[in-house]
């Protein structure tokens, strides 16, 4: 069974997610005592980040484009796709921020800011794979 172009796009997104995780994750997590607050070492960080993403995005999708030509149109069905996904995204993003406010309240990470910077990009990342997860799964189900 051959993938769609939506499809294809939201694996594109899953492979972005998971190349982070194991490529510029351990960077944060390695670093902790760093003070992540000096604007020159959040910079340091960030810009192969960004160069990354771009160069990533860029490639896959003009390969994207190549192989498929034709227009995806939007209907109803991928309007109620992504809600769902998304309304499932923002549930796991406010349950991630309860508890993360719970560990700030509990003064468990407060010692430095590469705890509290490493842990917020673990759950945006843990909340984005399983939001396209889900997608994938609800069009390919669907």
């Amino acid at each position: 069974m051959a993938l769609s172009k939506k499809e294809t796009s939201i694996l594109i997104e899953v492979v972005f997610s998971l190349v982070f995780s194991f490529i510029f994750l351990p960077l944060f997590y390695e670093n902790q005592n760093d003070n992540l607050s000096s604007i020159n070492n959040l910079i340091r960080k960030i810009t192969p980040i960004i160069i990354f993403s771009v160069l990533y995005f860029l490639i896959a999708y003009a390969v994207l484009e190549l192989i498929f030509k034709t227009k995806t149109t939007v209907d109803e069905r991928d309007d109620m796709i992504n809600s769902k996904s998304y309304k499932l995204g923002y549930l796991l993003y406010e349950l991630s921020l309860f508890v993360f406010i719970g560990m700030l309240l509990t003064n468990s990470i407060l010692q430095n800011t590469g705890e509290i910077i490493f842990l917020i990009i673990s759950l945006l990342l843990f909340v984005s794979i399983i939001k396209s997860i889900y997608q994938l799964y609800l069009y390919r189900t669907s």
